[in-house]
């Protein structure tokens, strides 16, 4: 029975897409003055178009970024705080200044799970000793809240003392959060911080550094940019040594299984460039199977679109936008739009609901400060569960209707699980 609703549940997933839409989002920004702006690109022709005609920020970190489709706000850290963005208006919606209780520290790499609406992202501090006064660093997967800007750190244990500027990715549907050292790519465990898989990279058929890396919910692959670089040897005549001088790179697409470390080539052929941006800026076309990337160069950046198919360049144009001269922390709205874990939590309680329908209708949906729950048949449970399949609400009810308050509840994909007379069906909901 698990099967059958794990399938279904992948089904939703990808019908969805197309409801959304797949406009691609990002930082456009300029220096000489500097200035952000939530910007609009299109991939076809490098034109990135401002969204409203004021400066959200003077500046950027460069390690992370979310767009959240359900809300309709794209976050990142600017001058004074981590900046929540309209993207209709382009206006910015709030400024919370980030609070770790556990400590002054950094919140990188984040990136927004579409299947529990949380942002997730590396909590970065350091710890002192008090017997030795020696000061480590140390590192937790965590969430954060875009509102209040508070830090909830979820790994019991430091899972590492840094990271390489690789990139990041959220496998929703085995609720998996990738990043990478350089050397290993690593998978932290959502549900409990803990590190899920921590390979050692490999490349069977060549190449030297994968970066860029991000999730495809389309086909459930991680990708990312495969560079080899090349050098010369030159002779010092008056050191009288030989040393190795950087003389070109080729950049393939790539795909690497999380779990061996393998990297293997889409590409056959070089992209035809040997640098790309490293901030943030890939994102995947779910609808047009396209990879997305930055290319820069003395002439200026250019936005590359590469089939995830077959590895071939599809789309290439310089980056054109009046006054900016970046556009970085590329996201596409549709991007896993609406997806849902697949590996559930040990401890969490959803049970497989029983195929023999009860005529329970649920409405409003999406809702917003309460659901009415009616049965042609005598209700007798009501569960409410997050994405994640962990329990929020339980309320033994009688009757064939019942009004559950929901006003306390944050945007996102929930799931009822409704126990009848007939049995149980289980129905997702959006708020």
């Amino acid at each position: 029975m698990k099967t059958v609703i794990t399938n279904f549940l992948i089904i939703i997933s990808f019908s969805t897409y197309s409801q959304l839409g797949n406009t691609m989002f990002g930082l456009a920004r300029s220096t000489n003055p500097a200035a952000v702006y939530i910007a609009t690109m299109n991939p076809s022709t490098g034109i990135a178009t401002n969204v409203g005609q004021t400066s959200v920020s003077t500046s950027i970190n460069l390690t992370g970024a979310a767009l959240n489709p359900y809300s309709n706000q794209f976050c990142f850290f600017g001058d004074n705080g981590l900046k929540s963005i309209d993207l209709t208006t382009g206006q910015i919606t709030n400024t919370a200044t980030v609070n770790n209780p556990n400590g002054v520290g950094y919140f990188d790499l984040f990136r927004f799970n579409t299947s529990d609406t949380l942002m997730y992202g590396l909590s970065r501090r350091n710890i002192t000793n008090p017997q030795t006064g020696v000061v480590t660093g140390a590192m937790y997967l965590a969430t954060i809240d875009a509102t209040t800007g508070t830090i909830t750190e979820i790994s019991p244990t430091s899972v590492g003392q840094g990271f390489a500027y690789s990139g990041s990715a959220i496998d929703p549907h085995q609720m998996v959060f990738y990043y990478s050292t350089g050397a290993q790519l690593v998978g932290l465990d959502m549900y409990n911080g803990s590190i899920f898989s921590n390979p050692t990279l490999s490349f069977p058929n060549g190449g030297q550094n994968f970066d860029n890396f991000t999730y495809s919910c389309a086909d459930t692959s991680l990708y990312g940019l495969v560079r080899t670089n090349y050098y010369s040897q030159v002779y010092d005549p008056i050191l009288m040594i030989t040393t190795q001088v950087f003389d070109s790179a080729a950049v393939h697409l790539g795909k690497v299984n999380p779990m061996t470390g393998a990297v293997t080539k889409v590409s056959n052929q070089s992209l035809g460039v040997s640098s790309f941006s490293l901030n943030g800026s890939s994102t995947i076309d779910p609808i047009n199977l396209t990879y997305y990337f930055i290319s820069g160069s003395m002439n200026g950046n250019a936005i590359y679109g590469v089939s995830l198919q077959t590895g071939l360049v599809v789309s290439q144009a310089p980056i054109s936008n009046p006054g900016a001269l970046y556009f970085d922390m590329m996201r596409i709205q549709s991007d896993c739009y609406e997806s849902q874990p697949t590996r559930f939590e040990s401890s969490a309680a959803i049970q497989d609901p029983v195929l023999n329908s009860a005529n329970v209708l649920v409405y409003p949906n999406p809702f917003l400060d309460q659901i009415t729950v009616s049965s042609e048949t005598e209700l007798q449970k009501i569960e409410l569960y997050q994405a994640n399949g962990l329990l929020l609400k339980t309320n033994e009810v009688s009757g064939v209707e019942f009004i559950l308050e929901t006003s306390e509840l944050k945007n996102g994909i929930y799931f009822l699980q409704v126990t009848t007379s007939k049995g149980k069906e289980i129905i997702k909901i959006l708020k």
